[in-house]
């Protein structure tokens, strides 16, 4: 995955506190490919209660101003009927969670 902790700390965040704080983020797209270079930022939003285009569009700005980044945010409200679309994007994608840097740090024990 091409993403710095920070930046993935700065997604789940700025999504959770627009879309809720239970809502789930996935990434989806290039960004997975460690053999990739470039290309933006592609964001499956699960929200407990429905977000709107409005709220939707809000996300994707903040995005974009604190990634320095293009970012696609595609969410699935749980009042909608599932395209296959998002069944495709589900079964490839991986779930973003806060990270802090210790619990990428590999500790050699004496």
């Amino acid at each position: 995955m091409r993403l710095s902790i920070e930046q993935i700390n700065t997604i789940v965040s700025t999504s959770r506190a627009v879309a809720g704080v239970d809502a789930l983020v996935l990434l989806y797209g290039s960004r997975l490919d460690d053999g990739r270079h470039g290309g933006d930022i592609d964001l499956l939003i699960e929200p407990v209660h429905a977000v709107s285009l409005l709220l939707r569009a809000r996300i994707k700005t903040l995005l974009e101003q604190k990634l320095s980044l293009p970012v696609d945010v595609l969410v699935n409200n749980p009042d909608t009927q599932e395209n296959p679309f998002v069944s495709i994007v589900r079964a490839q994608a991986k779930l973003l969670e806060i990270m802090h840097e210790s619990s990428t740090v590999k500790r050699n024990w004496v």
